[in-house]
């Protein structure tokens, strides 16, 4: 069962494939056919036949652009008749002309108008090997209607000139037939493992929609037993305090602790999880008023720190605005963090040239990016770190300082490059240890 249905989705794809090829190339047709008979005396000096091949001609081009522009409806109800018929108009179009070919060679024996023809001929079906090479059987069978009779009329004449034109036109349909069969093969072979990257995508995609949506699920559900094991915990250690002794208040103050930052790590990974199942929203957001908003809810948290904010007025940018407030408020909340055992902490965001930044920036920019000219940078004169270590920054759960020595889940960086790629951009940093951090990252303009 499996492989018939993948044969049906490989003879569907390569369908659409087809129709989209061939959808102009039957102009090509018109506008050779009316070049010969408008400018050489064939249409003069044989009328009827001209209007037998036209006829053929406009039938084959009129019934293949019917299967091409009524392709949803029509193969949707029958896709082999739809092919069918598809080829029938292509077979039709080359039977006309290979009969006009044959018929002009016979007339006018190797005269201009028939050299004329022969060489239209020759330029159609090389073009036709690269559009038609999705069916074997239909590119051997438009090259024999097409070059056949050509051959033959050569051979008919019997002159030492048309010979020698036969043999290159025998030599000629056998390379094309040999280019043809290659890329038949290269066709269907890019065919199949484009759907099947494709298959593998979307199962992947599938599943990456199932895991967010599971890990929302638990870490919801955690929070109601958490809540009373933290809140019971601190009752217990605020009504029985006289009542216990050193070890036993330790004990609930780590559990009451724990209890916190496990709710504040529930909270993170709930938040994770929003930002890859939220919609997007496209605008122009004011990046300097959001950082400035960002600034004012991380004092809040401690007013008593004094940090000199350096952030770049009017500055702007293209996106969701509540993603990049999130996504900004952490890179921020990253510095506030590391600068605080920093006496004079500097905490500055703006935009700068990329050609004002050291070389191993700018290879970093240039590699993923060859039209930025600028960037955005958040900086600051805190601990820093080892750059030896900078793959893991963005890891979820992934920490360079133990909890100790600063707070945090692990999960802030995390989320700021998942928005950020959310954004069509990248996010990367650059430090030294004991002499602060400075974060990059682009976002997309598209």
């Amino acid at each position: 069962m499996s492989t018939i249905y993948n044969h049906k989705v490989l003879c569907s794809q390569a369908d659409k494939d087809l129709a989209k090829r061939v959808k102009w190339s039957a102009f090509f047709y018109l506008v050779l056919f009316t070049i010969i008979i408008s400018f050489t005396p064939y249409q003069q000096d044989h009328f009827t036949e001209t209007v037998v091949v036209s006829l053929m001609l406009v039938g084959g081009i009129a019934l293949r652009s019917f299967m091409i522009w009524k392709f949803d409806s029509l193969y949707k109800k029958n896709a082999l008749i739809w092919r069918a018929g598809l080829f029938v108009g292509i077979l039709m179009m080359a039977g006309a002309w290979g009969v006009l070919c044959m018929l002009a060679v016979t007339h006018y024996n190797l005269e201009w108008t028939a050299m004329l023809v022969l060489l239209c001929t020759a330029g159609l079906t090389a073009a036709a090997v690269t559009t038609l090479t999705i069916y074997a059987y239909l590119i051997n069978m438009y090259l024999s209607l097409m070059l056949v009779p050509s051959i033959l009329s050569l051979a008919i004449l019997g002159t030492r000139e048309s010979y020698g034109l036969m043999m290159m036109f025998i030599m000629f349909i056998s390379f094309l037939i040999v280019v043809a069969k290659r890329l038949n093969g290269e066709y269907w072979s890019a065919l199949k493992n484009t759907i099947e990257i494709d298959r593998r995508a979307k199962e992947l995609e599938d599943s990456n929609k199932e895991l967010e949506a599971y890990s929302y699920s638990i870490a919801h559900d955690l929070r109601a037993p958490l809540r009373s094991i933290t809140a019971y915990s601190q009752i217990l250690l605020e009504d029985a305090n006289d009542k216990l002794n050193h070890e036993e208040k330790d004990s609930l103050k780590r559990i009451v602790k724990a209890g916190k930052f496990m709710a504040v790590l529930i909270d993170d990974i709930l938040n994770l999880s929003r930002i890859s199942r939220s919609d997007f929203q496209r605008e122009i957001a004011d990046f300097s008023k959001l950082a400035n908003d960002c600034v004012q809810r991380l004092m809040e948290n401690d007013d008593q720190r004094s940090i000199t904010w350096q952030i770049e007025p009017n500055l702007r940018a293209v996106g969701d605005s509540r993603l990049l407030s999130i996504m900004l408020y952490n890179l921020l909340d990253n510095a506030y963090k590391f600068t605080t055992h920093v006496e004079n902490a500097v905490i500055a965001f703006g935009l700068t040239p990329i050609d004002q930044l050291n070389d191993s920036i700018q290879q970093e920019i240039t590699k993923n990016f060859s039209n930025v000219e600028s960037v955005f940078f958040i900086k600051d004169n805190g601990v820093g770190f080892d750059m030896k270590y900078a793959d893991k920054l963005f890891g979820i759960f992934q920490r360079l300082h133990t909890r100790d020595q600063f707070d945090g889940t692990g999960i802030g960086l995390a989320t700021v490059a998942r928005i950020v790629h959310r954004h069509g951009g990248h996010v990367w940093a650059d430090s030294t240890l004991g002499a602060g951090a400075t974060f990059y990252f682009t976002l997309s303009n598209n």
